[in-house]
């Protein structure tokens, strides 16, 4: 006797209850069926990236009524060899193909094998034919919504000529050895499975390594009641996991449903990743399930009282789309032509960038979509343009510098000097008695010398803001773009005459990182040699041209993984001063400063080309004098450190190939900002009596951030000391 599926009933009008079962199928003849002859095995239509072949073997299809028809891409009646799968039972074969076209991933295109005969009955040797031919068509997926198929099939059974061995066996061979999913149904017993004594994972364990078996699951993660189960087997515990047993849109239940929605979800992987095998992506499900239920608090289910219940009723867990499609262990950046090589962590690349980029790096999107590979060969993208970041916020940096200006702060900038003879020194701390900076000049027959040490956010003692003794003003508390990453910097400066109004200037400092909790390795100096002419007692002129040397770093930015900036950079710089001091009580300074170069990157950045950035700033400052010496008004102009003109390379991963290569693509972008910042500050500091003093400062600042999209912004602060 030939048996038949047990029917799934829909719901028709209000009277019926529904019900659906994973349909059955045991036994059948074993010879080739009379009719029809081998289909064509002519290789499909290849599908666009993101869509994946799924084969549904099932009993006829009316495809006109399936959920997003037009996902149906291929049909075959495999007794006709034809395309028109109608016939008996239809209901069954629609409910399951549409709970896999009506899902939430939208990957799968249907291949629809009817198996059916023209009496509406299902033999074991057709289906397994039809696996088989749907594997042989080119499906990564193959779904068999059908109980019984744990039991191994006889290996006497045929179909058209090919026994069902080898039809198994052409699903362990397809897709060029990744093989296809084998997705099918635990049954509606409401009891554990029963294999017979001849379960499939020991007559063909290829297959069953590439096999699920779905349970069906209640609203809240529980076995269904009517769902069968893997039970003390701890083989079928091994593939199997649960799925919602309910379509109610298609007014259908039961495991059949349960099975097709994992083969939706085995899909949504396999088109994310192609190159996985059928093994890898079935596994990544099962090693995915949640086991958030309560069963699995509980070890007293079995025979024995002792097994683990989650396992005894859902195997591994229910299904988990989301936790499967996120990534596995360390996302890496490629750094090479193969994944296999491995790459750079991506949450360890990182670039901090000086305020000479700007919104540069942001703006161009060089760094958005970039390929990041897990332990599973998988590749996601990733906005890596938000790991390059300003080193420090323009908010936070400004409320930096006005605190350093504020005597009510803790921050706020103590000086202190001691002269004698031809020595002095100075020196600045906070009130928390933190250094700041200091200086020791000193004169050794005709040469003067200078040593400095301050920290890499603080004015550099050596620069023509502090040498004009110029008074306390907020755009000029927060150091060089070139500096500001150091914890200090050490240097020393030389002057020796030429002549009376001719010197020869030499410096040299030294920038860096102390801290043992610091992951940077980024180090920096810089030498410059120069002239300096006294024009006369008022008025000074210098020149000089210097080299900065950069390890890990760039102008001030520093990065690290596969957003190294090289081993090794150099800038040459060039720059002029002017300080001036007239009698009147006016002095002032001006200073311009460019560099030139190009550099290596070490990570994505191969490297940047005809790079030129500027800096420039000047004051003129008013005093008093007798009794009003304390009394003082400035003006400055600063526009900080920017990068001018700078065309960068990346070299990106985007994706990669099944053979496991990786797909890189060049990129280039302009580390021009859009913007120039330019600071425009007014002070005026008078006494009120001989114990107390006022400040007042004004600041506006012009496209902040060198951003031309940015907002000016203004700053103003009143600052009132009292001594006793």
């Amino acid at each position: 006797m030939m048996p038949k599926q047990r029917p799934l009933f829909l719901t028709v009008g209000i009277a019926i209850g529904l019900s659906l079962s994973g349909c059955s199928s045991s036994g059948g003849g074993g010879g080739q069926h009379a009719s029809g002859g081998s289909p064509s095995r002519a290789s499909p239509a290849p599908l666009e990236p993101g869509l994946v072949r799924v084969a549904v073997a099932d009993s006829a299809f009316d495809i006109a009524t399936i959920t997003n028809a037009e996902r149906v891409i291929d049909s075959l009646d495999i007794y006709t060899n034809t395309t028109n799968v109608s016939g008996v039972d239809e209901w069954h074969g629609n409910a399951v193909a549409s709970t896999i076209t009506g899902g939430t991933l939208g990957n799968s295109r249907l291949d629809l094998l009817k198996v059916e005969d023209s009496q509406g009955a299902t033999l074991n040797n057709a289906l397994d034919y039809a696996i088989g031919e749907a594997a042989a068509r080119g499906a990564r997926v193959i779904n068999a919504s059908f109980s019984r198929r744990l039991e191994a099939s006889d290996p006497r059974l045929s179909f058209n000529g090919v026994s069902s061995a080898a039809s198994f066996q052409r699903v362990v061979n397809a897709n060029d050895g990744k093989g296809a999913v084998y997705v099918v149904s635990a049954g509606n017993s409401g009891s554990a499975i029963d294999t017979k004594g001849n379960a499939i994972y020991d007559r063909y364990p290829d297959l069953y390594r590439m096999m699920l078996i779905a349970v069906g699951t209640t609203e809240d993660g529980s076995i269904h009641p009517l769902s069968s189960y893997p039970g003390d087997d701890n083989r079928l515990q091994e593939r199997t996991l649960g799925a919602e047993y309910a379509n109610r849109q298609k007014g259908a239940q039961g495991t059949s449903i349960s099975a097709a929605r994992v083969s939706e979800y085995a899909a949504g992987i396999v088109a994310q990743w192609p190159h996985l095998t059928a093994r890898e992506a079935s596994q990544r499900l099962l090693d995915t399930a949640r086991q958030d239920n309560e069963l699995f608090r509980h070890n007293s289910c079995g025979e024995t009282g002792t097994l683990n219940c989650g396992a005894f009723y859902l195997g591994q867990g229910e299904a988990d789309i989301d936790a499967a499609l996120a990534p596995e262990g360390e996302l890496v950046v490629s750094q090479s032509q193969r994944i296999s090589e491995g790459g750079e962590s991506a949450d360890g690349s990182f670039m901090q960038l000086s305020g000479a980029y700007g919104n540069a790096v942001a703006a161009s999107g060089v760094l958005d979509n970039v390929a990041v590979f897990d332990t599973l060969g998988r590749d996601y993208q990733l906005n890596l343009g938000l790991h390059a970041q300003p080193r420090t916020r323009r908010a936070i940096q400004l409320r930096d510098q006005m605190e350093q200006l504020s005597q009510a702060s803790a921050y706020a900038k103590q000086t202190q000097s001691i002269e004698q003879g031809n020595y002095r020194f100075t020196s600045s701390n906070n009130s928390m008695g933190d250094v700041l900076g200091s200086r020791f000049d000193g004169t050794f027959g005709d040469v003067q010398l200078s040593a400095f040490s301050f920290a890499g956010d603080q004015p550099d003692p050596m620069s023509g803001y502090m040498e004009s003794a110029m008074m306390p003003m907020i755009s000029f508390q927060a150091g060089s773009e070139l500096t500001q990453a150091f914890e200090s910097v050490n240097g020393v400066k030389t002057r020796y005459p030429l002549g009376e109004q001719l010197s020869l200037t030499a410096s040299h400092w030294v920038g860096g990182v102390n801290s043992t909790e610091s992951h940077s390795d980024y180090r920096a100096n810089r030498s410059d040699v120069g002239l300096a002419l006294q024009v006369s007692p008022a008025l000074s002129v210098s020149g000089y041209v210097g080299q900065l040397d950069e390890q890990q770093g760039l102008l001030g930015a520093s990065g690290s993984g596969a957003l190294g900036l090289g081993e090794q950079n150099q800038m040459a710089f060039a720059g002029v001063g002017l300080q001036a001091a007239f009698n009147n009580g006016f002095s002032g300074f001006a200073e311009f400063e460019q560099g030139r170069g190009n550099a290596v990157g070490s990570g994505l950045l191969t490297r940047i080309d005809d790079i030129r950035a500027q800096q420039m700033a000047l004051g003129l400052q008013w005093s008093g004098s007798g009794q009003r010496a304390d009394e003082r008004a400035a003006f400055t102009l600063r526009q900080p450190l920017r990068i001018a003109s700078a065309n960068a390379l990346f070299d990106v991963p985007v994706g990669r190939r099944l053979d496991g290569s990786v797909v890189r693509e060049t990129r280039s972008a302009s580390l021009e900002p859009s913007g120039r910042q330019l600071d425009i500050e007014l002070g005026y500091t008078f006494p009120t009596s001989d114990s107390s003093l006022w400040q007042f400062n004004l600041l506006h600042t012009l496209e902040p951030g060198h951003d031309a999209n940015a907002p000016s912004d203004s700053a103003a602060m009143v600052n009132y000391t009292y001594a006793w």
